[in-house]
């Protein structure tokens, strides 16, 4: 029984490193706020150029959100990322495009466009065939 336990404990020392949870959560925090920075580098430089004012700012912006109050201003930036990156998109689709689609469905009586009522066709062919023979007598 002793020996079972012993193997799996040697088995959990040969993984990878790169499998510990708490050590890929680490380097993704870092990752977070290496992008953090770049963002405010961006913003402060395109609003106030490449002055001592603008460098003041971005080192106290950047000490204020990245070092101080980062577990506020990450899961912020996170979830803006999120809903820049895709999330807009989404719920663009959820209640803008989707239920102006079923209205479409819905004003044309359930028909789609590529299937036209019998009638109409029909009504359409006849028109096309008399407009060719108009066309041959001309």
């Amino acid at each position: 029984m002793d020996f079972f336990f012993l193997a799996i404990l040697n088995f959990a020392n040969l993984l990878p490193p790169i499998l510990d949870i708490g050590d890929l959560f680490g380097d993704m925090n870092l990752v977070l706020k290496i992008f953090v920075l770049l963002t405010i580098i961006s913003y402060v430089t395109q609003h106030l150029g490449k002055g001592p004012l603008a460098l003041m700012l971005i080192a106290v912006l950047s000490w204020f959100i990245i070092f101080d109050y980062f577990m506020i201003f990450g899961g912020i930036y996170f979830l803006f990322m999120i809903l820049v990156l895709g999330g807009t998109q989404i719920l663009m689709d959820m209640f803008i495009l989707a239920p102006q689609a079923a209205m479409e469905q819905q004003m044309g009586g359930g028909e789609t466009q590529n299937q036209p009522n019998s009638a109409d066709f029909n009504d359409r062919q006849k028109r096309m065939h008399e407009m060719q023979r108009r066309m041959r007598v001309m």
